[in-house]
């Protein structure tokens, strides 16, 4: 008799043991799809970009007092997309000067490197490409209007 209930036992805590792997299984294949469909439909972005090129100059804090010219792929209120034949460090700090279309001159920011990425194209030269994206480390309020009345008429714009 007790080898019998022995048995059932054992049985059990198997199927239990079996049960409870398979839920485990379970629950991260949903919590993992479920992530995977949040980011894939929604921005992650606090602020929209604007797919807008704009030309810009900027100059490597810590290095020469060279400017480099280049320009931007998307912008936004906190920050934008560099195209640079350098690939530049994360966190180095540059000077921008943006020029905003119908703005007379360019506005001055500083940017701090948040990320690099190697293009797989090159240029007409065949000189390589980075994107760099560019977080908005110091704007002065001024600057900012400028930049948010900008970008507030590529906001309402049907070609933005």
């Amino acid at each position: 008799m007790f080898c019998l209930y022995g048995t059932i036992l054992i049985i059990l805590l198997c199927i239990l043991l079996l049960l409870r792997v398979e839920e485990r299984r379970f629950r991260k294949s949903i919590s993992h799809g479920l992530a995977n469909k949040f980011w894939i439909l929604r921005e992650r972005r606090r602020f929209v970009r604007f797919d807008k090129e704009i030309k810009i100059r900027y100059n490597i804090r810590d290095k020469s007092l060279d400017s480099q010219n280049s320009k931007t792929t998307n912008i936004s209120k906190s920050g934008l997309c560099l195209v640079t034949y350098e690939k530049l460090e994360e966190k180095k700090y540059l000077d921008l000067e943006l020029e905003v279309p119908d703005f007379p001159a360019p506005i001055k920011v500083t940017g701090e490197v948040a990320w690099t990425k190697d293009l797989k194209t090159t240029d007409a030269d065949g000189r390589r490409l980075f994107y760099v994206g560019i977080r908005f480390y110091k704007i002065t309020p001024d600057t900012e209007a400028i930049l948010l009345s900008y970008l507030n008429t590529l906001k309402w714009s049907p070609h933005s």
